[in-house]
């Protein structure tokens, strides 16, 4: 009896580890409408798709990596510049590895730089809002200054 349990509980383990085995080369959907749920990938959101997370998503947190604060940003987002991010990952969202992290800024070049530290982090979805902040204004969405 031992022995089958001892078997069945390495049996088990075996399984779990080699799920967490898989690609680690992120993918991007364009659309955004994924669940995102462990797949270890940057998903690209539009504004309206992130205007709909803010109003759903609890644990939803916002960095803006432009280093560009002053000039605006989305409200109730974290002012983290693209030079700081990864000492400030490994600080602080370490520890809130169950939170879900959307990353912008005013150029897209920095955001994806941003959202590809978050995977290189260990996180296994990023969301990164496609046209960054200029787009989110355009939307019509709320900032401050």
């Amino acid at each position: 009896m031992k022995r089958t349990l001892i078997v069945a509980v390495l049996l088990v383990v075996a399984v779990a580890l080699a799920g967490c085995g898989g690609s680690t080369t992120p993918t991007t959907p364009s659309d955004g409408t994924g669940t995102g749920e462990y797949t270890h990938e940057i998903v690209e959101v539009s504004p309206q798709k992130l205007d709909d997370m803010i109003q759903t998503d609890a644990d939803l947190i916002i960095v803006d990596v432009s280093g560009r604060w002053a000039d605006g940003h989305l409200v109730g987002a974290l002012d983290v510049p693209l030079d700081t991010l990864q000492t400030t990952i490994n600080k602080t969202f370490s520890l809130s590895a169950g939170k879900h992290y959307v990353v912008y800024s005013h150029d897209e070049e920095s955001s994806k730089k941003g959202a590809q530290m978050f995977l290189d982090s260990s996180f296994n979805t990023v969301y990164r809002l496609t046209g960054g902040y200029d787009a989110w204004v355009a939307y019509g969405g709320y900032v401050e200054k």
